[in-house]
């Protein structure tokens, strides 16, 4: 039998009937199999092994099926024999958590919270494995990041460098960082030519047009990486099929103290004014009543998209639609809210504080009412770039942002968060809390403030997202 690399599949030329996760293919007289099955295949012929011979080759061992000669011809990824170039010791969890996933063959995802090395350990993960990697992750920011920390680990034992697949380039090295997008768009062409696949912020993966970058890929090493691995819609059930399953763990509060910094939620409740209760109140009954009379089940996601579907068509439905996205802007927006931020502000004037907010516009308002810098997806590379390293270096002591700096993105140092507004998501509270927990030489407590408009559906919202995390005040 011989295994052929084909437009991200595997072409298994006379091949028995017995061989696994094929399906038969009437075009070519051939059994076929998805790329990731590589390894399967290679195990089930009694042909896989991780020893390495003397020139560093993997060695092929005697097919355990009868009557069956088995050659490899898809395998197009070359061994490595990488060292950091910067020795540093692995913290206790980060060893656990690389003995884990290599006791797992290599395969399988990590959870640890934002800010306790995650790129770390990739860097560790790529070493020890020694083959040719592909790191995927969801932005170029973050590209950008990794193709600067993986050059400066390993760019000297490279010949070619640290490729990049994305952003307007195109360079396929034998370590290539990629974003998701470009990964979905060219992995049938490259999917021979890695032994490890990294995935970062790995709960991404999930997506119907992402899952083909693991399925169209031979690495039978696998790595996922996130500080939030469940999703609400349960799909990171599929990530075990495709990455591996979560073999090893840390949760916030079981890293606070030694690794991150201790930290405090304080939960600030403010009244709408007359004004605005008047019309929040009209505003969102308005939205209840035509939800009500037709029975949605809003609990449920496929109640929720019943309903959005029925606004598209019902001038009623279009109407409340058009009413729950106003009460829920007077609610994000409330005046006393930015009293309140005016008070958090004067007394955090000494400490490095970032401000959350659900979207561009009032992060541009918040910007320019307190005279702060202000990143949003459409701040230009450049500029971003320039505001977090002055933020670094302590010339900016504060910064707004939307959704932008939820993740991915390596913020420097803050030990103060302000959430004005937000979604229920308990992923993105998690990432948002992340940004104050990296220790700070004075090992103060960070504080993450939460400030939600009284009897709004703000409470219902801050109560969904605050779900397995520790809480210390409300006021």
């Amino acid at each position: 039998m011989r295994i052929e690399f084909d437009d991200g599949t595997l072409l298994l030329r006379d091949a028995p009937d017995a061989v696994p996760h094929a399906e038969w293919d009437d075009r070519v007289d051939e059994y076929r199999a998805q790329a990731r099955f590589y390894r399967s295949i290679r195990d089930w012929a009694g042909t896989w092994t991780d020893s390495q011979s003397s020139d560093g080759q993997l060695e092929l061992q005697q097919s355990t099926q009868p009557d069956i000669d088995i050659k490899d011809e898809a395998r197009a990824y070359p061994d490595l024999a990488l060292t950091p170039s910067v020795q540093i010791e692995p913290r206790d969890y980060q060893q656990a958590a690389l003995d884990a996933w290599c006791k797992q063959g290599r395969q399988g995802s990590v959870v640890l919270p934002t800010g306790s090395g995650k790129t770390f350990l990739g860097i560790q993960a790529i070493a020890d494995a020694g083959v040719a990697t592909l790191v995927v992750v969801p932005t170029i920011d973050l590209m950008n990041q990794w193709h600067a920390t993986l050059t400066n680990a390993f760019g000297d034992q490279l010949s070619a460098g640290v490729g990049v697949l994305g952003g307007g380039s195109h360079d396929v090295t034998a370590i290539t960082v990629t974003t998701y997008d470009s990964a979905y768009r060219y992995i049938n062409e490259y999917g021979d030519r890695f032994g490890l696949l990294v995935v970062d912020e790995v709960h991404h993966l999930p997506a119907p047009t992402y899952q083909q970058i693991p399925e169209m890929t031979i690495a039978p090493y696998r790595l996922g990486l996130t500080a939030t691995y469940e999703r609400a819609d349960d799909k990171h059930e599929v990530l075990k099929e495709l990455i591996g399953p979560v073999v090893y763990e840390e949760a916030v509060d079981d890293l606070t103290g030694e690794f991150l910094s201790e930290y405090e939620t304080i939960h600030l409740s403010v009244e709408l004014t007359e004004a605005e209760r008047d019309t929040y109140d009209e505003e969102y009954q308005l939205y209840r009543d035509y939800v009500d009379s037709h029975e949605f089940d809003l609990w449920k996601e496929e109640g929720y998209q019943k309903f959005l579907r029925r606004t598209s068509y019902d001038p009623e439905g279009r109407r409340a639609l058009i009413a729950k996205q106003r009460a829920e802007e007077i609610a994000r927006t409330a005046e006393k809210k930015l009293d309140t931020l005016d008070n958090l502000i004067k007394r955090h004037h000494d400490d490095r504080v970032i401000i959350f907010t659900a979207n561009n516009e009032f992060a541009y308002d918040i910007s320019k009412e307190f005279i702060v810098p202000c990143i949003t997806h459409q701040t230009k590379t450049d500029e971003r770039t320039e505001i977090l390293e002055r933020f670094r270096a302590g010339e900016y002591s504060m910064l707004a942002t939307s959704q932008v700096l939820d993740e991915g993105i390596d913020v420097p140092a803050a030990n103060v968060g302000i959430i004005l507004s937000g979604s229920a998501s308990k992923r993105q509270y998690a990432q948002r809390l992340g940004r104050i927990l990296r220790p700070t030489d004075d090992r103060q407590p960070a504080r993450l403030y939460e400030i939600i408009a009284a009897n709004t559906k703000e409470n219902y919202v801050s109560q969904r997202r605050r779900q397995g995390v520790s809480s210390d005040a409300d006021s």
